[in-house]
């Protein structure tokens, strides 16, 4: 495990919209034909104790986050179209 600022080797960090996100590299791994898996390859990114930058909105990104968990979401209703 790393100090504060660096996540642990299985663990990545985005930070998508100023929100920080840490997950496991195993759930990357489980959806590797997508854009969140080729950012967090050695390929895109050089240096892994740094977080991603994702130039999005983190409260929807939070939902593709769990869409790619549980395979299913419920959109809230407030949800921004």
């Amino acid at each position: 495990m790393g100090n504060d600022d660096t996540p642990p080797f299985n663990a990545v960090v985005l930070d998508v919209g100023g929100q920080h996100f840490k997950l496991s590299r195993s759930l990357i791994e489980r959806h590797q034909d997508t854009m969140l898996a080729m950012l967090v390859s050695d390929r895109w990114n050089d240096d892994p104790s740094k977080p991603i930058f994702i130039d999005r909105d983190g409260y929807i990104f939070a939902h593709v986050l769990n869409y790619l968990r549980y395979g299913s979401i419920e959109l809230p209703t407030n949800l921004p179209k």
